[in-house]
């Protein structure tokens, strides 16, 4: 019955917003369905709560908190996952102790309420419990025990320091459990053989469940991995898988993926890239890379303004021939912003841009408005 417990409360979390009539119907399939829609369902899980059954008042308690039958009542959920937790409930327990955290109470009642969760069963309260272990080693145990009752994270969380074969049976471990972050690790070990010889065809398996369940870095392994084996037809959706998920490998293994697979840095980068993969690409002279970067820095757009670093980003740029760079390190020059006012210079710049069909730097050549002084 525990196991039942777990499994249901973990499926409820897993598919979006619990709403009374479901939660119903799950616990019991054969019972007709109640009049008066979501309210009528939510009575009838209170009637079965008064009556005993424990995991009605653990899934109530849930109805509660998300307000789907009606308003939210953050403490009817608090008494009800009591309720349940007492009756051993470990996932209610875990919710209980969220409550206790939200509602200002002392740390040793919610570190309670997680240690009756654990010894209960809930692999989320073992690992929350983990969070706030001051002693190192119970809390690979807690989270060593998270892992065994079907908590991805914890899995993951002591794969740090096993042995290679444990390691990675810690990360297929998380994948199946559907951890798309762990089906990429499984997969990138099986790959490099990290616990034995190379393993192509699991890695590929481990990669596609992770791809499959929205990882972004399992899916540029993909890609690496059909771009490698070369298969017709393949070659294509591996190129774009890595495309879309690169940046999630990382600047440095992204941009030496693109380097080895792809038509080399540009092919992963835009203006919308995170700015440490422009960094690297622009430190790696991609001129593109440093324009981009600078026009983020000058708007202090995901980075802080700063107007010497921007001039600095688009020199680099207008040196290695993007002409756009050299127009809007003109803007900076006419207006001195993070480098000295020069018309001249800004003039020069606007005159070079335009003869190289950048529009906007012709009306600025035409147009040398300065700011009022």
């Amino acid at each position: 019955m525990l196991a039942l417990a777990v499994a249901l409360l973990a499926a409820a979390a897993a598919s979006g917003p619990p709403m009374a009539c479901e939660r119903l119907a799950s616990l019991f399939p054969n019972a007709p369905r109640p009049p008066g829609g979501e309210p009528g369902c939510a009575a009838a899980l209170r009637g079965a709560c008064d009556a005993g059954r424990r995991l009605a008042c653990a899934e109530l308690g849930r109805v509660l908190e998300a307000g789907t039958a009606g308003p939210a009542d953050p403490a009817g959920a608090a008494a009800l996952h009591r309720r349940a937790c007492d009756a051993g409930v470990g996932a209610a327990c875990a919710r209980l102790a969220q409550h206790l955290r939200e509602a200002g109470q002392p740390a040793r009642a919610v570190t309670e309420a997680l240690e009756e969760g654990c010894a209960l069963g809930s692999g989320a309260a073992c690992l929350e419990r983990a969070a706030a272990e001051p002693d190192p080693a119970r809390g690979v145990r807690l989270r060593e025990r998270a892992c065994d009752l079907g908590e991805a994270e914890g899995c993951l969380a002591i794969v740090a320091g096993a042995p290679p074969a444990r390691a990675q049976a810690l990360r297929d471990r998380a994948c199946w459990l559907g951890s798309a972050d762990g089906c990429a690790a499984a997969g990138a070990g099986l790959a490099r053989g990290d616990a034995g010889p190379e393993d192509p065809v699991a890695a590929r398996l481990r990669l596609e469940r992770g791809c499959e369940l929205g990882g972004a870095e399992a899916c540029a392994r993909l890609g690496l991995v059909l771009l490698a084996e070369g298969r017709r037809g393949e070659a294509a959706r591996g190129a774009r898988l890595l495309v879309e998920g690169c940046p999630a490998l990382g600047a440095e293994e992204c941009l030496d993926s693109a380097e080895a697979w792809l038509k080399g840095p540009q092919a992963v980068i835009d203006e919308g890239s995170d700015p440490a993969l422009l960094d690297l690409a622009c430190r790696r002279k991609v001129p593109d890379a440093c324009a981009w970067l600078g026009r983020m820095v000058q708007e202090g757009r995901r980075l802080p303004a700063d107007g010497p670093r921007a001039a600095d980003l688009y020199r680099r740029a207008c040196e290695a021939g993007r002409a756009g760079a050299c127009s809007d390190l003109g803007v900076l020059y006419r207006f001195g912003a993070g480098v000295p006012r020069d018309e001249a210079r800004a003039g020069a710049l606007f005159a070079g841009a335009c003869a190289r069909g950048v529009e906007r730097a012709c009306a600025l050549r035409d147009d040398p408005s300065r700011p009022i002084d």
